[in-house]
């Protein structure tokens, strides 16, 4: 296997030539690559993996892919974060063999978005989030302006800018005219491109598909500071406008990240593969990159499988997306469930009922805009949960689950290949950093970067 070093030498002489390849960087004595890809999965510039791998490199990558940020700099951020946990739990002995993957992609934070770097921990259960029972503990935040909104989507929408500012004008002015209202609804409809056919986690586009008044009073409700009554009609609707652009933004994230992990991440594994077959693949995702990986194994064709653990960090995809059932549709299974056999190992979900962002936001989206479509009401959170639940809140839904807890570095967990885990993530995710989105961030926790070290058969007993 080639070292650092000799990565290094090889450099040097082939510089003195005329041609200098990339070379990765290092976290923790390990490798650091970072892979991009375009908003259609297209391979942007992975790094020197691909060549480092075919000349002897690591013999096991962990791959993290990001979810929601403000820009490459806070994915980057993220990541390195990450892995310098994970470098952490590795025994010093394994190091060596170990390389980090991060992968960049076109993904967004909402402007009003952004989460602390610290809050209060949420010490109840959070199943009323939205209620008079639990609120949120950090203060609603400013709406964003018409710059700041342009500023923010627009490297993720950049075939889109005109519309985005636009929508920018309309929000900030909100003009009381009925066609002005109808008009962004269609504009922050055409921020959704990329088609999404999973039908277990396709809630969101009722919102683009719902009669404006509709999808606007519907979405009002989630808006900060909201009481249920409509009050100032257009100042409601208005209300729902914002939310419908922080809805369908993410939602073409969502979609972009099943996009780019079938067509991109999993295709650039098999090249991988067949240039090292010896080397093993160990996927994380967060948030939207959790369902990144989760398509990912999609893309791998069925006699590949150089992935040998699965984690999703607080999924925002369907809880049923693995289910070989649907309780919707019982004759169908879950976009995922068929491909679940193409990693050799475990399967972990976390979950932890302080992320407001799947826990309430996330299913109420969905399920507003239907029910209010259909002329009636939810009788409870717990049904609106069930209907359009995403992983992170109560990890998979479906058989021959175990329930695993989150334990303390250097714990013994006794994984199983092919079994999925529901990891209770209750007391490690766990504080309060955005009006949105709850702990849902709050992932840069030891916890969970042995469990992740240990899935991977890394730990200093492995499995």
């Amino acid at each position: 296997m080639y070292t650092n070093y000799d990565l290094r030498y090889a450099h040097d002489v082939l510089a003195s030539s005329g041609f200098a390849p990339e070379l990765p960087t290092t976290t923790a004595a390990c490798p650091h690559w970072e892979i991009e890809f375009d908003q259609a999965g297209g391979l942007v510039d992975d790094g020197g993996l691909a060549r480092s791998v075919g000349r002897g490199g690591p013999t096991d990558l962990v791959v993290f892919s990001p979810g929601w940020n403000s820009g490459r700099d806070s994915a980057r951020e993220l990541s390195n974060a990450m892995f310098g946990l994970i470098a952490e739990a590795l025994p010093p002995g394994r190091r060596s063999d170990v390389g980090f993957v991060t992968v960049l992609w076109p993904s967004l934070l909402f402007p009003e978005d952004e989460p602390a770097a610290d809050g209060p921990i949420l010490t109840e259960p959070a199943a009323a989030w939205g209620t008079d029972e639990l609120s949120p503990l950090v203060a609603a935040p400013k709406p964003s302006t018409a710059d700041e909104l342009v500023a923010a989507l627009a490297p993720a929408f950049p075939e889109q800018c005109d519309d985005l500012v636009r929508i920018g004008e309309l929000l900030d002015t909100r003009p009381r005219e009925t066609a002005r209202l109808a008009e962004l609804h269609r504009l922050a409809s055409c921020l959704v491109s990329t088609p999404n056919r999973a039908v277990d986690d396709d809630g969101e586009s009722l919102a683009r598909t719902a009669r404006t008044r509709v999808a606007l009073e519907s979405l009002a409700m989630l808006a900060p500071g909201a009481d249920g009554s409509l009050g100032d009609l257009f100042g409601t609707l208005w209300n729902g406008a914002r939310e419908l652009t922080r809805v369908l933004s993410y939602y073409e994230m969502k979609n972009r990240a099943g996009l780019i992990g079938q067509t991109g991440l999993g295709p650039l594994l098999e090249r991988l593969h067949q240039r090292a077959p010896g080397a093993r693949v160990h996927l994380i995702g967060h948030s939207f990159g959790a369902r990144l990986i989760g398509f990912a194994l999609a893309g791998l064709p069925d006699w590949v499988t150089p992935v040998k653990s699965f984690v999703a960090v607080q999924g925002a995809f369907s809880h049923f997306s693995f289910a070989n059932e649907l309780p919707i549709a019982p004759s169908r299974g879950g976009a995922l469930a068929r491909f679940a056999s193409r990693v050799d190992g475990p399967l972990l979900a976390t979950f932890s009922a302080a992320d407001r962002a799947l826990g309430w936001w996330y299913p109420n989206v969905s399920a507003l805009v239907s029910q209010n479509e259909r002329g009636r009401r939810s009788t409870s959170v717990s049904e609106l949960g069930y209907r359009w639940g995403a992983l992170g809140h109560d990890s998979y839904q479906q058989r021959d689950v175990v329930s695993r807890r989150l334990e303390p570095t250097g714990s013994w967990y006794d994984w199983q290949p092919g079994t999925f885990y529901r990891m209770d993530a209750n007391h490690v995710i766990n504080r309060d950093l955005s009006w949105l989105a709850g702990a849902h961030s709050d992932i840069r926790k030891p916890e969970l970067a042995w469990a992740a070290v240990s899935a991977a058969g890394l730990g200093s007993r492995g499995w």
